[in-house]
């Protein structure tokens, strides 16, 4: 890794390349110390809702001495961030290689809601030399109330992960099946000190990982758009049954336990000779549940499920305004009685 900071001649021969392109330098932006070089933010047009225009930002930086990393930053008016990143080792073709993907093609937008990708681009082996595969690293998404979070770089061959927090001055009270009502794929929400979190199962090796991802992720944000932009009583009566097949699967992993623990004592009470496989395998049950569930990635919740019940009107919408509201005090204490009072002599 370079440690020493770029000298000026360095500096002109990385920005040379990109300066063929129309990209000008930001030396205030830039870090020579770091060898990580900003250009200029300039416009690029879209169609709405995503635009009129975006502002684009480009990086480069040299994390190694024979590899260099470019990464372009689309921003909206909202100012959600779009990420696409490309390293190489010749430097003359990582922006080629940028250009070719299309900026609007980084969101994703339903009923007005928009999705801001964060990609990288790789060698595509299976295709010409001079192509690149786009392998989709997060998005994120502003919900109103929620923000949603979706990371794909958890490592190789581990679920994603989605994460939802509210936003600034916003509270909220998420059921757990938020989202594994759509699926076997979809886990549990867990609450975290920021918010929520939960794991999506997807495949584990490239091309089919992100094919898969992207499928996944789009029906999870046209889940989450559709779901928050009605009322939450709705989401029960909506997803009823759905509740309860969850409900299904979580008894089934608690069972599955209890049963691996009933076999061993159920074993010995038929006495199996003592060379029996049988008779090893009940004196190891437990043995072997312990390296089951330190060895597993998704290890299933022991906690009994709740029974489904119909949201509260405030569990994402803002509560209705209290009485007084309107700038004059609610009464409290005896004035509340005495109004009750007299209301019952007005209106018998």
């Amino acid at each position: 890794m370079p440690t020493t900071p770029l000298t000026h001649h360095e500096i002109l021969a990385l920005v040379e390349p990109l300066a063929r392109r129309g990209r000008q330098l930001d030396l205030a932006a830039s870090d020579r110390a770091e060898r990580r070089l900003a250009f200029q933010t300039r416009e690029v047009t879209v169609a709405p809702p995503l635009g009129p225009v975006l502002q684009e930002t480009l990086i480069l930086e040299q994390p190694a001495s024979d590899v260099y990393r470019l990464t372009r930053t689309l921003t909206t008016q909202a100012g959600l961030m779009a990420e696409l990143r490309v390293e190489g080792e010749a430097l003359d073709g990582l922006i080629e290689r940028l250009e070719r993907v299309p900026a609007a093609g980084r969101f994703l937008v339903r009923q007005g809601v928009i999705l801001a990708r964060s990609d990288r681009l790789v060698p595509d082996a299976a295709g010409p030399a001079a192509t690149d595969r786009v392998v989709l690293a997060g998005a994120t998404a502003e919900l109103g109330v929620l923000r949603f979070a979706f990371d794909t770089m958890t490592g190789p061959g581990w679920p994603a992960e989605i994460r939802l927090t509210p936003a600034p001055g916003q509270s909220c009270t998420l059921p757990e099946d938020l989202l594994a009502v759509l699926g076997w794929s979809w886990k549990a929400l867990e609450r975290t000190p920021q918010g929520w979190r939960s794991s999506l199962r997807v495949a584990k090796r490239e091309p089919e990982r992100t094919a898969d991802c992207e499928r996944k992720l789009t029906r999870t944000f046209e889940h989450l758009v559709r779901t928050l932009g009605q009322p939450p009583g709705r989401f029960h009566q909506r997803l009823r049954l759905a509740r309860w097949v969850f409900v299904g699967r979580r008894l089934a992993g608690i069972l599955v336990v209890l049963g691996a623990l009933v076999c061993g004592p159920a074993i010995l009470y038929f006495d199996p000779p003592h060379d029996s496989v049988l008779r090893l395998l009940a004196f190891n049950t437990p043995n072997l549940l312990i390296i089951a569930w330190f060895g597993i990635r998704e290890r299933p919740s022991l906690r009994p499920p709740r029974r489904p019940r119909p949201l509260s009107a405030d569990a994402w919408a803002p509560p209705p305004a209290p009485p007084g509201a309107s700038g004059r005090p609610a009464p409290t204490g005896r004035w509340q009685r005495t109004g009750r009072w007299l209301t019952r002599i007005i209106h018998p």
